[in-house]
């Protein structure tokens, strides 16, 4: 069988001579060319992510990859977000805005190394900014990455390596430096527009620049950078086919059709019309729309109209920079701005409380709980209520209902604004370099929910004998918003920070000069995040809206040290040491060893060897929590013959109990702790190509991770105080409403440990070629991400992933593809370029086998992925699957997945410019997933994290430039 890095490279090439037949036989051309570039310019020395010291990016021991603003324009599309998910390095835990059910709603991060998105540090301008106040999976802290500007970004590095001895925790994996525009002259608009082939996910994208003063001649600079974006949703319901489709009778499955009777509701289906039933499940009647003919023949079912493949995003960023020469050798440099970024993800609509025992709340928040509540019953109405159904000579019954009369499903908007203020002054002093800057940033979060049920005012409206709520037919609108009124919260996260620092050459050796940077850091990180108070009381059965708190303050004491040491002019050595004082979780020491070694002007190689941590955040050692659907159990008591639902004694609902938890912070954590090395070299045969290959091989230790029902972590199953009667199965198959010996389980208690293990090992592979011709100019650029290993080790088992859907524990689900490539060639004239761009993303297996380390049932083999993952096939599928049969339609691979995206761009004058791109512009389909709970949790085969692309289809853009 092929190896998976070969139809890597099979599939990359096939790409490339697409590019190769698009542009020509430049590689032909050259060897008749004689025109070359001018490479005797010297490199002008800077600061690059991961120093302290002036150095430039051919000289640095860790890989750096850099993505220009003419880069990121050339990608073709106009969202930061978007460049960054398609990062090679970017890979299991990535998060996703299309992801509906994020904890952080409405957020995007990025997983460099797929070790997810708490191990990548993103700064704007080498500094730390605040991360999105609610966290990946409730706790991990990441900074939004949906929230960041596009035109006002000069440049992007993105440091592929641990970099705790430089700047602290959480870059155990990496680090994203957003490096913003440093000055500015002259004044420029832009707009675009574009849509699908389809002709929704309307998007549209304008922003504008003005600047003056040169500060080489005027002492100063000036700008002021704005834009707006704004992308449509793109529904479900707009794409038909596989989006849309949940009738799979005709391949041996299930008619899984929203309304529709089948073995996994027991007959009693969600409804957009209404129907009632007595206690025992037997339906009583139908309101209007549907009557028991139709019903039994499924006639009355409903479609999604809710699901998103693209959210509604709305961004706005607004920024200014000033920089004024103080004195010779000395500028002060004051940066001020605002991001905002909209989104509105909708999930399946609610319903009211339908289990024949009611609900217990549980009153779960900051400084509280959690603590059970009285039982309140299920969801009843009377007779009396004019949409009741006729003619059942009952005078009332537990409502069946989807409120579809509402909206199309409970929706939750957010509005992320962030304020950032940035002040820097750096000069010379006695030959030191030296740095000052303070800052302040602050993430304000207002969340909404829209059309969640509130149980006890639905139960009133519902007994109204004056204004009444009518099941399935118009209310008024102040009825509605008596039954659903809105949710809102507001969460914050806020970082102060100050740093002062100092460089300079000590004195030379063989090599060059002895370079020693030192300094130190302090910010102070306070995030505040509750739920809506209806929600954290536990008064009411808030569906699925997320029960997440944070409350807590961080503050962060550091001093570091580094030295670069030119040996000999072949040989430098770079060394690293920071220590960092958490006021929660005690110091860590981080150190850092760095070489490179150049025995030919062509040939380099390179290492570095670091240890690195991450300190527990307000999220898992302040006062926080979050409630989660933690699994599903068969109760002991309740359900004695669990091999058996229907079996004797059972009591119905108690064999697959759909089991909350709780989840509570841990002071106690220690921080997360790795080892990483790399090694590698550069290669730069002839001026025109140059080829870096670098090894990686990261471990973390002490990994902190939730606890679960079973396994690792293991917490407390605590029993409700509800004894409602139950419907208990008897011998003939009936049930009877019984009193249980026990009550239910209520919710399962846990907190965070530190339990596991991560390894993983790689290589990265880039190739650049860049030429001038008579004709022109080409460039071409390629980088390839593959993964060796990544084992997740836990209790003293060891987890084989690469290459498998694991670890589906966090995040959206993503998947662990082996290997990544993007290959971009452009070519250009003097006044108009052509870029194109390949993507391609591994195949994956279905499987996850650390899956049982946290609890749940084993996904060690295909047919117990596609049966107990959440995923679609388990839905649709669920009696194939159940008799050991695996569909002949469903695969046990994930398959890989290559988009080619176009972009041209073309000077009508001096002044105006036009550009336009296509994405994905041979309309390649996302791969099935038939696993994945990421694509609306699990309500369709499509993963968005990784083929977002494939699901929106061909995308076109049009776009204008004038320059002032």
């Amino acid at each position: 069988m092929q190896s998976s890095i070969y139809k890597a490279l099979r599939s990359a090439c096939l790409a490339g001579s697409a590019v190769a037949v698009m542009f020509g036989s430049a590689a032909s051309y050259a060897a008749a060319s004689d025109a070359s570039e001018d490479t005797s310019a010297e490199l002008q020395e800077v600061i690059v992510t991961g120093s302290h010291l002036r150095r430039t990016e051919a000289e640095t021991s860790a890989p750096v990859q850099v993505v220009t603003a003419e880069e990121m324009h050339e990608s073709g599309y106009t969202s930061t977000q978007q460049v960054l998910n398609d990062l090679t390095a970017n890979g299991q835990g990535t998060l996703s805005q299309s992801f509906s059910g994020a904890f952080a709603s409405g957020a995007a991060g990025i997983a460099l190394r797929g070790l997810n998105v708490g191990a990548t540090l993103v700064l704007i301008d080498g500094h730390r900014t605040a991360p999105y106040p609610i966290g990946d999976d409730g706790y991990r802290s990441f900074v939004d990455v949906a929230n960041l500007p596009f035109d006002a970004i000069e440049r992007i590095e993105v440091l592929k390596d641990g970099a705790s001895a430089i700047y602290g925790s959480d870059a155990i994996a990496g680090v994203v430096n957003i490096i913003l525009k440093k000055s500015y002259q002259g004044a420029q608009i832009t707009g675009d527009a574009g849509l699908s082939a389809h002709g929704d996910g309307f998007q549209y994208h304008t922003s504008g620049i003005f600047g003056l003063g040169d500060l080489d001649t005027d002492g100063h600079n000036f700008y002021l950078s704005a834009e707006f974006r704004k992308q449509d949703a793109i529904t479900y319901a707009e794409r038909g086919g596989t989006f849309e489709n949940r009738d799979y009778t005709s391949s041996g499955g299930i008619d899984a059709t929203r309304g529709a009777s089948n073995i996994l509701n027991g007959g009693l289906p969600g409804s957009s019309t209404g129907y009632v039933t007595n206690p025992a499940g037997g339906i009583i009647g139908f309101m209007k729309g549907c009557s028991a003919a139709l019903f039994a023949a499924n006639k009355c079912t409903y479609n999604d109209t809710w699901d998103q493949i693209q959210p509604p995003t709305e961004n706005i960023n607004i920024m200014g920079r000033f920089t004024q020469a103080i004195a010779t050798d000395w500028k002060a440099d004051v940066n001020v701005a605002y991001f905002e970024s909209k989104s509105e993800q909708d999930n399946r609509p609610d319903g009211p409380t339908q289990t024949s025992n009611g609900y217990q709340g549980i009153a779960f928040g900051p400084g509280f709980g959690p603590t059970l509540l009285p039982a309140i019953g299920p969801t009843t109405i009377p007779s009396t209520n004019p949409s009741y159904p006729t003619g059942t000579g009952t005078t009332g019954g537990l409502l069946r209902y989807t409120f579809l009369n509402l909206g199309p499903g409970t929706i939750t908007e957010t509005d992320a604004k962030t304020y950032r203020v940035v002040f820097d002054v750096d000069g010379k002093v006695a030959g030191w370099d030296v740095d000052f800057s303070a800052g302040y940033t602050e993430v304000q979060l207002n969340l909404t929910g829209l059309n969640y049920i509130n149980n006890t005012n639905l139960q009133a409206a519902l007994n109204s004998t004056t204004a009444p709520f009518l099941v399935g037919q118009p209310n008024s609108g102040a009825i509605d918003a008596f039954v659903a009124p809105p949710l809102y919260t507001t969460d914050t996260s806020k970082l102060s920070f100050g740093h002062l620092g100092a460089t300079r050459d000590l004195f030379p050796l063989p090599g060059g000069p002895l370079g020693l940077a030192f300094g130190g850091d302090y910010f102070v990180r306070d995030q505040f995040g509750v739920a809506p108070d209806p929600v954290s009381s536990g008064q009411e059965a808030v569906g699925d809206f997320s029960n997440n708190f944070t409350v807590g303050t961080q503050q962060v004491a550091s001093a570091y040290g580094e030295i670069n040491a030119p040996i000999v002019k072949q040989f430098d050595l770079d060394g690293a040491v920071r220590y960092d004082h958490y006021n929660l979780s005690g110091g860590k020491a981080s150190p850092k060893l760095g070489f490179k070694f150049t025995p030919l002007e062509q040939l380099a190689f390179r290492g570095t060897w670091s240890l690195g941590f991450a300190a527990p955040g307000p999220g898992e050692n302040g006062k926080a929590g979050e409630s989660f659907f933690a699994g599903t159990i068969a109760d002991p008591v309740l359900c004695p013959n669990a091999t058996n639902i229907k079996a004797a004694g059972n009591f119905a609902g108690q064999c697959v109990l759909a089991l909350p938890g709780l989840q509570g912070s841990n002071p106690a954590l220690k921080p997360e702790t790795s080892k990483s090395y790399t090694l590698g070299m550069v290669v730069e045969p002839v001026p025109d190509i140059s080829a870096t290959i670098d090894y990686y091989n990261i471990e973390i230790d002490h990994q902190i991770v939730p606890g679960s029902p079973a396994g690792v972590g293991a917490g407390q199953l605590v029993r409700g105080t509800n004894f409602t009667p139950l419907p208990e199965y008897q011998a003939n198959g009936t049930t009877v409403l019984t009193t249980p010996p026990v009550a239910p389980y209520a919710y399962y208690g846990i907190s965070y440990i530190n339990a596991n293990s991560i390894k993983t090992t790689g290589f990265e592979v880039g190739l650049d070629f860049k030429h001038t011709f008579d004709f022109g100019s080409v460039e071409s650029k390629a980088t390839l991400d593959y993964i060796t290993k990544y084992d997740l080790i836990s209790q003293g088992v060891t987890y084989i992933l690469v290459g498998t859907h694991g670890p589906t524990f966090y995040s959206g689900d993503t998947g662990n593809p082996r290997s990544r490539i993007q290959w971009a060639t452009t070519f250009r004239q003097t006044n108009w370029e052509v870029t194109g761009t390949m993507n391609y993303i591994d195949s994956i297996a279905d499987i996850d086998p650390s899956i049982v380390a946290f609890g749940y049932s084993p996904q060690n083999t295909c047919l117990e992925a596609l049966t107990n993952s959440g995923g679609f096939a388990g839905t649709v599928y669920a009696n194939q699957l159940a008799a050991g049969n695996i569909p002949s339609n469903v695969g046990c691979t994930v398959g890989h997945f290559i988009t080619f995206d176009l972009y041209g761009s073309y000077d009508i004058t001096k002044h105006f410019n036009l550009h336009a791109s296509a994405l994905n512009l041979f309309n390649a389909k996302a791969p099935l997933d038939w696993v994945t709970y990421g694509g609306a949790l699990g309500a369709v085969p499509w993963n968005p994290s990784l083929h977002l692309q494939g699901a929106i289809g061909q995308f076109f853009n049009l776009g204008a430039t004038y320059r002032f």
